[in-house]
């Protein structure tokens, strides 16, 4: 075997090890998260109701808790419902809403995690907001 075919058979070889590597840690080091999310109608009377229902899920072994939040208008968010919450599963809700003033109304699905050293949930994801107009 000559000079040039021992260099490209080793520059071969260091660029296969070099892709699997990099492959591996790519999927070592990726968690798959799954969600819906969903507020309807858009648009209600006051004192009308809105249906609001979504899941999240993380496949990483964490307890997981999903939520769904509201706010009206710039005020702080708050939580209205939230699953039971399981490892693997942050759980799903499907609730309804009842509106009470006029203005606008955001909807969000918020999952929760926590680490296997503490109790304390942690925010993790949050959804696209859901808008919903009360006249």
């Amino acid at each position: 075997m000559g000079v040039l075919n021992r260099r490209a058979a080793r520059a071969a070889v260091l660029a296969a090890v070099g892709v699997s590597a990099l492959g591996l840690s790519a999927v070592t080091a990726s968690a798959k998260v799954d969600y819906d999310f969903k507020a309807s109608p858009h648009t209600v009377k006051a004192g009308a109701r809105v249906h609001v229902k979504g899941y999240a899920m993380k496949d990483d072994d964490l307890f997981q808790k999903f939520c769904v939040q509201q706010r009206q208008g710039s005020a702080s968010w708050h939580t209205v419902k939230c699953a039971h919450g399981a490892v693997f599963n942050g759980g799903a809700v499907d609730t309804w809403v009842r509106t009470q003033h006029r203005g606008t109304l955001q909807f969000r699905g918020a999952l929760y995690e926590t680490d296997w050293n503490s109790n304390k949930l942690r925010l993790r994801l949050v959804t696209p907001t859901e808008t919903v107009r009360v006249r």
